[in-house]
């Protein structure tokens, strides 16, 4: 755990070298939590997936590497974001364009650091900028529903599929 003081800031990521490694600390992050690993990792392909080619990636970087990284895309409907069925049911929720938050990972050494919060500031001030008309993110931990609900995130429900076996995947949004 890195405790000595140090400044963090959350800045956009274009390099194919940084999303390089960012794909692999989505790994080490998962892996670092224990059991199950989400469905979708051994399907990721940070150059080629339709969704991570136009996706907008932030990365939180010391020494060089990310230390922490999410990302955000934006659509004119709910059928066109990542994994669309896990929007099923909510699509009447969502005001267009509808930007969708996905993929935080904080390496294990620098959790406790309100990293997420940075990502998730950085996010929402594009979402502003690009006059979004609603956030969508699905979640399973606790502490992230906490935070996204002090946000006024809305929690609409759990989705029809799960990502992890053992918890429910839950879609919380947010009006802009």
């Amino acid at each position: 755990m890195v405790t000595e003081p140090h400044i963090f800031q959350a800045e956009i990521v274009t390099s194919k070298a940084v999303l390089d490694k960012i794909a692999a600390l989505r790994v080490t992050a998962w892996r670092a939590n224990g059991g199950e690993l989400p469905s979708f990792i051994e399907r990721q392909d940070i150059h080629n997936d339709e969704h991570e080619k136009h996706a907008i990636h932030f990365a939180v970087m010391r020494d060089e590497r990310p230390v922490a990284a999410a990302k955000m895309c934006i659509h004119a409907k709910a059928q066109e974001c990542p994994d669309p069925e896990s929007l099923q049911g909510y699509e009447e929720n969502l005001a267009t364009p509808i930007a969708t938050f996905s993929r935080l990972v904080v390496h294990p050494d620098f959790r406790g650091l309100g990293l997420p919060a940075l990502l998730l500031q950085g996010r929402i001030a594009i979402c502003r900028e690009r006059k979004c008309g609603s956030i969508v993110c699905v979640l399973e931990q606790q502490s992230r529903m906490r935070e996204m609900e002090g946000l006024g995130f809305k929690r609409l429900g759990p989705t029809k599929i799960r990502y992890l076996s053992y918890v429910e995947s839950v879609v919380y949004m947010l009006r802009m």
